[in-house]
């Protein structure tokens, strides 16, 4: 035990904080968060314009009226949410690495929406597709955003820029002083969109999708890529990193990509096969179950199980948020940080998990996720139901609870005894010299 340890420590570590600290990194992940709100306000409307009782729909069809209500989520407001997952994340990406330069974030934010706009195509009538700003054009949007704010940050610092006098307000002069920058940046980019259409591709987002997203997305949605994803994770929270971040940042992208390839798939045919199991919400919902590590299981055990009152305490305070996917209480508490007894369960009882989840919807048992976003605190068995659009999501997550639990007691078991011989025989020499 502890050689993996010493060998955990000696070469995952470092590579965790070079993500942690990446400035790149960091500013892709800043940007996804951005998007929450709207991800989530646009996942609730699709629970309700989709909720699956007829009487519920001939009721708000009856209240509403029935073109109101046939349009009102997915040619009104979906667009207007989940529909701007690019153009979102671009804004916050390039509003961070612009504040982790040390320069004036907002006129890079500005810059890289001009720079965006020059790559994507307008239709012959000059309408742009509402498809230019989702999930399909979001590989785009990150090269976009740390390019342009790149080249900003760059004029800025070695001041190639225009002066404008001291009596300037300096809200004035920091637009003037973006204005080469954003010339640079636009001569850049028409440049790019007008080698491009030489391509067989003949758009950029379409260069980029078929270059880079595609082939990222299926190798990062894969089965190894899934495993590999979720042992890291579990390996930086072992040495109390946020694992979840790290992971996000290089992986989400890949997961949002999915999701709306599916959603796109499920919109045209429900019953077609969905190419991609693991998505944003497959890791949300079966990767991180729970938490990382999927620990409710453990929680409960230790509640309900372990005589150690200690142990008992955390168990019980860590259960409700367990529910809803948060489990910082056990992991910092118990702990299971630096813990070598809990780091094998920590590690193993995700992936098994991964692995029948993985098995149970590529064989058919179980639904692959149909796209739609869920929201990451929605307990299960609600929330593995809602990913699927079936109830046989809710169920496999009860499975993969129940693995975990598995997995666990023996190990809690026995940190339980030997917590408890620990105290007792500090309990011993006490009563002593009492």
């Amino acid at each position: 035990m502890d050689k993996l340890t010493n060998w955990l420590e000696k070469r995952i570590y470092p590579a965790a904080v070079f993500f942690q600290e990446n400035k790149y990194l960091a500013s892709i992940q800043y940007g996804m968060m951005l998007s929450i709100p709207l991800l989530l306000v646009g996942a609730f409307a699709c629970i309700i314009s989709d909720f699956p009782i007829d009487a519920f729909q001939t009721f708000m069809a009856n209240l509403v009226g029935e073109e109101v209500w046939a349009e009102w989520n997915w040619s009104v407001l979906n667009p207007a949410s989940i529909g701007l997952l690019s153009l979102v994340a671009m804004c916050g990406m390039s509003y961070e690495l612009g504040r982790r330069n040390d320069v004036t974030p907002m006129p890079g934010v500005a810059i890289s929406l001009m720079s965006f706009f020059l790559l994507i195509h307008a239709d012959e009538n000059g309408m742009i597709s509402q498809s230019e700003f989702g999930a399909t054009t979001l590989f785009l949007s990150i090269i976009v955003a740390l390019v342009s704010v790149e080249i900003y940050s760059f004029c800025i610092k070695r001041k190639i820029t225009i002066k404008m006098p001291a009596s300037v307000p300096e809200f004035v002069s920091s637009q003037f002083a973006a204005l080469i920058p954003a010339v640079l940046c636009a001569v850049l980019w028409l440049v790019v969109r007008y080698l491009i259409q030489l391509t067989p591709y003949e758009t950029a987002s379409n260069m980029i999708y078929g270059l880079l997203q595609a082939p990222l997305t299926g190798l990062g949605t894969s089965l190894v890529g899934t495993l590999i994803a979720e042992f890291i994770n579990s390996v930086l929270w072992f040495f109390g990193i946020h694992g979840t971040n790290v992971v996000a940042s290089v992986m989400e992208p890949l997961w949002y990509a999915a999701r709306d390839t599916n959603w796109q798939v499920y919109l045209e045919d429900a019953l077609a096969v969905r190419p991609y199991i693991a998505t944003i919400d497959f890791s949300n919902m079966i990767m991180y179950l729970t938490g990382s590590g999927i620990t409710l299981p453990l929680c409960i055990e230790m509640a309900f199980m372990c005589k150690l009152q200690r142990l008992k305490t955390v168990g019980k305070g860590a259960i409700i948020p367990g529910i809803f996917n948060v489990n910082e209480p056990v992991i910092f508490g118990l702990p299971i940080v630096m813990n070598p007894m809990m780091l094998i369960p920590f590690l193993v009882a995700p992936l098994v998990c991964v692995l029948v989840a993985f098995g149970a919807m590529s064989t058919g048992i179980v639904p692959t996720p149909i796209g739609v976003p869920v929201p990451w605190t929605l307990p299960a068995p609600i929330s593995g139901w809602m990913m699927c659009g079936d109830w046989r999501g809710g169920a496999l997550q009860i499975v993969n609870l129940i693995i975990s639990g598995v997995i666990y007691w023996p190990f809690i078991k026995v940190l339980d005894r030997e917590y408890t011989k620990e105290e007792l025989g500090e309990q011993a020499p006490a009563e002593a010299s009492a």
